[in-house]
């Protein structure tokens, strides 16, 4: 007979990384639902945390793309920026719900040129699928909260997108950059991100979302950034 776990376990891989910055924060649970889930609590900061880094990182990376002339790389990082804030509103709600407060605070984030912030991304993008994401499954497998499992689920398929969107810019990115650049600035994308799960693509899917099956009503289109005021 199956039990619980397993079944859960099957039904995720069948709906189927920036390092934590340590920095002091402020998160608060209600003793009973802690209780019910501590460690799925711990988890969900960890992940909250993770995220609105993320976040942050690509906000960065978009502006220097645009101080640098990159138009669709700086829109590539502003579409990974939106996805990334969407895994954590996900978060950040289901921790509500489970009445733990998330105030707010301050992250240091690091930028460098472009060519250096689309290796970094790469990297941590790589590392959120092969170790972050992985870890962060199998802990909460073990108190089998339903929601924080597919809200796992929908972050980790999400970065392997993101990955591989990267990948195929950075991976010119040494002598050949300069060159790579410029073809993609000949392009024209039109990002679209999934708002319930932050499934990323480079046009108006005509099927449901392929990661938290929804219809393509959820999709937003993305408007191209633009170059904020220097502070």
């Amino acid at each position: 007979m199956i039990s619980r776990r397993q079944l859960l376990y099957f039904s995720a891989l069948f709906s189927f990384c920036y390092p934590i910055i340590n920095f002091k924060h402020f998160l608060m649970a209600d003793e009973r639902n802690d209780n019910l889930y501590p460690l799925t609590i711990e988890i969900l900061k960890e992940a909250y945390l993770a995220e609105i880094t993320a976040n942050m990182h690509y906000d960065e990376y978009c502006q220097k793309a645009l101080s640098e002339n990159y138009q669709n790389i700086a829109y590539l990082f502003s579409a990974l920026s939106n996805s990334e804030k969407i895994h954590a509103i996900n978060y950040k709600n289901l921790m509500a719900s489970l009445e733990v407060a998330v105030e707010s605070m301050e992250v240091p984030v690091f930028s460098a040129d472009t060519k250096k912030n689309l290796n970094n991304a790469a990297k941590n993008e790589l590392e959120k699928i092969n170790q972050f994401y992985p870890r962060i499954y199998d802990q909460l497998l073990s108190e089998s909260h339903e929601k924080a499992i597919l809200y796992c689920m929908y972050s980790w398929k999400s970065h392997k997108q993101h990955e591989i969107m990267i990948r195929d810019i950075q991976s010119y990115s040494g002598i050949f950059f300069g060159p790579l650049a410029r073809k993609i600035e000949n392009m024209n994308p039109n990002y679209h991100v999934c708002e319930i799960c932050g499934s990323t693509v480079d046009e108006m899917p005509t099927l449901p979302c392929e990661i938290c099956t929804h219809t393509t009503f959820y999709y937003k289109k993305l408007k191209r950034p633009i170059l904020s005021a220097m502070k």
